[in-house]
């Protein structure tokens, strides 16, 4: 590593280590970042699970995006969080296909997603998640249980169908998708292992924490690693059995293509040009098979603003030249960006950041698809 890089490795530790353990372990896991709600969060762990079964759960995961974007709205409207009666009149207004409680304009999105629950989806039931939050307790413990309930709707979910599609006994095993599109019998020979994935600046295990409450976790040979070590602390805390180490994105210590997958939140914007040109090589080089990286400033500009902040950056990425620089590593992207995936899927108008997008990266050259 070169001793430009040295030093920025040097500033993005101290940026890191200023903060409190407790602080770190809470960082990015509330608010419109809980990664029950966050559409990219949920995006990653959909890409995972595609990485398994194909389009099999494509309907289910429809209802999750519409899920988040209904909740969102609830969350966002203050009144329904603490005024019982405010929840009673939107909860009847819901029911009446109505379009306003008591003067609270009621987006259509939410009415049509209400009018649509419960629905049937990768043999389950969703439930109407919208009646039980507007139905909750009176009580503030009792509002907090059953809004924390409503919350956890997918992970319960995705326990369910994932436990059933791909049970695992003994070694941690799972049958792929492609092995029944190649006709083959059930039993016929040894199922694969499970697929390797890597997570670069994996905070105190901020993601995998859902990947696991969401039954993910168990199908894949996990790897997560940071370069602040209060976030591994936190982390092999949390979860003990698990690979955390300190780390660098600069210089991943692994042979080329060990890992299958690869997910990333958060991490290229804070890099110098040159830092973020050799994070992307040492990731891409990683690597087997496809990676999902989510932006949080991101635009379809011809190059990037370059913003240094103290000790690391908050750069405003190009598209293009994100392409660009992936494309020489042999990766081809399929770019999302989030306002309007969540518009199209959901109807949803708005989103809480507007520079917000998600790539979806495929190797084209070398490897195994």
């Amino acid at each position: 590593m070169n001793r430009d890089l040295l030093l920025e490795t040097e500033k993005l530790a101290r940026s890191w280590a200023q903060h409190e353990a407790a602080w770190l372990r809470d960082y990015l896991v509330a608010g419109v970042e809980d990664p029950r709600l966050n559409l990219q969060s949920i995006l990653s762990r959909h890409f995972l699970i595609h990485a398994l079964a194909q389009e099999r759960f494509g309907l289910l995961m429809q209802h999750e995006y519409r899920f988040a974007a209904a909740l969102d709205w609830l969350l966002c409207v203050a009144r329904l969080g603490g005024d019982a009666e405010g929840r009673s009149a939107t909860l009847h207004a819901l029911r009446r296909r109505s379009d306003n409680a008591e003067g609270l304009e009621i987006p259509q999105f939410v009415s049509q997603t209400f009018a649509d629950l419960p629905a049937e989806a990768s043999g389950c039931t969703v439930p109407n998640y919208l009646e039980t939050f507007l139905a909750n307790e009176d009580s503030a413990e009792g509002q907090s249980q059953s809004i924390d309930e409503v919350l956890n709707t997918f992970s319960v979910t995705w326990n369910r169908v994932l436990g059933t599609h791909f049970p695992t006994t003994g070694p941690k095993r799972v049958r792929l998708a492609a092995e029944a599109e190649e006709g083959m019998p059930a039993g016929s020979h040894e199922r694969p292992p499970v697929l390797s994935l890597l997570e670069p600046a994996c905070g105190s295990a901020n993601d995998y924490r859902f990947l696991e409450r969401f039954g993910i976790a168990r199908l894949f040979e996990y790897t997560g690693f940071d370069l602040c070590e209060k976030n591994i602390e936190n982390a092999r805390t949390l979860y003990p059995g698990v690979r955390f180490d300190t780390g660098n994105v600069f210089e991943i210590p692994a042979s080329p293509e060990t890992f299958d997958l690869c997910i990333i939140h958060d991490l290229l914007e804070h890099l110098s040009p040159a830092g973020l040109e050799q994070a992307i090589r040492e990731v891409c080089r990683v690597t087997r098979r496809a990676i999902c990286i989510g932006f949080f400033q991101m635009d379809e500009i011809p190059e990037h603003l370059v913003r240094p902040a103290e000790d690391y950056h908050w750069n405003l990425l190009s598209l293009p030249r994100m392409r660009d620089l992936f494309a020489s590593q042999g990766f081809t992207a399929q770019a999302v960006h989030i306002g309007t995936f969540l518009l199209r899927q959901t109807g949803c108008p708005k989103t809480h950041n507007p520079n917000a997008y998600t790539l979806f990266l495929q190797r084209a050259t070398g490897g195994h698809n």
